[in-house]
């Protein structure tokens, strides 16, 4: 199995339903530290992404499927940012632009899919000095790009890597209930805010699990 603009397409729809389950419940966990619309944040970021991959009759739907993964990967970027603001915007976008600037084909191992990620990682990282430990989405977003790179000598299968990822990151995001944040308004809160778990790792843990399950079905 290869990683395809199809399964990207799969893939994204399927995170998007999972944010939209929880869009509740992750705006009540902002809620406790933050501006409590983190939700709403992501769940505006990822019908962006979906809003360039779904082919459904639009006007311009030959022109979508004559882009090749590396333009889609940064169409998805510049239309988060258009999209959303704050710093779901810059990341999110800022991920699928590094993303595509590691991508040369349209059908990659799993080997290339690791390095696409960690190009997504990479670009974040120019715009975030936030690391693990401080309270962030980076706290699940960092361990899951690590499990895929841990993987690569084994040359994966694309299932086992993603499952990987979402192990990784969901031990991440579970990781920020005992954490003071360190960034945004949280951080006003100092030690108050230990306690409870960060909207923004808790999205990401999300929408690597359903990364993972759609993956694990289309195997």
């Amino acid at each position: 199995m290869l990683f395809t603009k199809r399964l990207l397409r799969e893939m994204l729809q399927a995170a998007l339903s999972a944010v939209d389950e929880q869009l509740a419940m992750l705006n009540q966990l902002d809620a406790a530290t933050g501006d409590g619309d983190h939700g709403t944040a992501i769940l505006a970021a990822m019908k962006a992404a979906v809003s360039v991959v779904q082919n459904d009759g639009a006007p311009d739907k030959e022109t979508q499927n004559q882009e090749t993964l590396k333009e889609t990967l940064e169409k998805i970027g510049w239309e988060i940012m258009s999209k959303t603001s704050g710093s779901t915007s810059t990341l999110m976008g800022s991920f699928f632009i590094g993303m595509s600037q590691s991508v040369s084909g349209e059908e990659l191992d799993s080997i290339q899919t690791a390095m696409m990620f960690e190009s997504g990682l990479a670009n974040v990282r120019t715009s975030s000095r936030a690391v693990v430990g401080d309270k962030t989405l980076m706290d699940a977003l960092i361990p899951a790009i690590g499990a895929m790179s841990a993987l690569k000598e084994r040359s994966p299968s694309l299932a086992e890597l993603f499952a990987a990822a979402a192990d990784a990151a969901q031990q991440g995001a579970d990781s920020t209930k005992d954490l003071a944040a360190k960034f945004g308004r949280a951080k006003n809160l100092g030690e108050r805010s230990r306690g409870t778990l960060d909207a923004g790792a808790v999205s990401t843990a999300l929408i690597y699990r359903a990364y993972s399950e759609t993956v694990k079905r289309e195997k």
